[in-house]
């Protein structure tokens, strides 16, 4: 009994040295009590005898157990984010800042309870200038100054976003209305495109036989509107011939600038080579003939 138990201690040793359960094939229920996370040195204390049996130690790493730190990221500025000039008052987070004066001028660098102190002595906001530099950069503003500095940055971002989301407007009405109903369409039209709206005009056959025509009523009413509006697309049949489609968008200022060339009246010059009456060719004969 006692040479089964050196054996059997001497293979539960060799397997905690080797971090395998080399032994497991043979002692299957040995492995509720032994587990080794992953191959360690050899413990001369790897089991301990209580009487007549034998309980196993558990051998880990505390490594798995520790909580991995996760690099912190930065985050990404977004180019199309907008920016906003406002007072920062004593949120200053950097020890060190670049001072600039309201008229301009480099004050230097300073820390942050100078800057402070600059500040409420003159009165004055403080407003990021730029960040990326080091130490970043900051500037003395009056509230005049930041309200026309908001001005411009709103303008400017205004102009760099491109072109908006167009509004389009719809107006449908018979071939067979009324003049005064029709005129006062054309004067909503106008309306619509002096604030630059995409317009959908449908016009629909005349319930009486010998009404208009909607092709005729159409241009008419892009007669009216050709200084201010030109037609997206050609004029297209819907609904089975029933009605004419007609989107109409605002002239750009290329186009309105052509139509206002072509639109002046051309100098009218005499060509050249043209021959001339007898009293404009030689005035004076008459007179000397009499």
């Amino acid at each position: 009994m006692s040479l089964c138990r050196i054996h059997l201690k001497k293979l539960v040793c060799q397997a905690a040295n080797q971090g395998l359960y080399s032994f497991e094939r043979h002692l299957g229920f040995f492995s509720q009590w032994f587990k080794v996370r992953s191959p360690q040195p050899w413990n001369p204390v790897a089991c301990m005898q209580t009487g007549e049996l034998m309980s196993g130690i558990r051998l880990h790493c505390t490594a798995d157990q520790e909580p991995k730190v996760q690099p912190i990221r930065k985050k990404k500025e977004n180019p199309n984010a907008k920016k906003v000039i406002g007072n920062v008052g004593r949120l200053i987070p950097y020890n060190y800042i670049q001072m600039i004066s309201e008229n301009g001028e480099d004050m230097g660098k300073m820390t942050r309870k100078k800057a402070i102190k600059i500040m409420e002595e003159r009165d004055l906001k403080l407003v990021v200038f730029r960040e990326d530099t080091d130490p970043p950069m900051y500037r003395l503003m009056t509230g005049k100054q930041i309200f026309e500095e908001q001005t411009k940055l709103r303008e400017k971002q205004k102009l760099s976003s491109g072109p908006s989301h167009v509004q389009v407007k719809e107006m449908s009405f018979l071939a067979s209305i009324e003049k005064h109903d029709l005129d006062i369409k054309k004067k909503q039209l106008a309306q619509w495109i002096e604030k630059k709206y995409h317009v959908r005009i449908t016009v629909i056959n005349s319930r009486v036989a010998d009404g208009p025509a909607k092709g005729d009523v159409l241009q008419n009413v892009l007669k009216l509107l050709q200084n201010q509006a030109i037609c997206s697309s050609e004029p297209k049949e819907r609904k089975d011939g029933r009605a004419m489609v007609c989107v109409l968008r605002p002239l750009s200022a290329k186009e309105l600038q052509k139509l206002k060339k072509d639109s002046e009246p051309e100098n009218q010059k005499e060509p050249i080579g043209t021959p001339k009456t007898k009293l404009e060719q030689s005035p004076n004969t008459e007179l000397t003939n009499s």
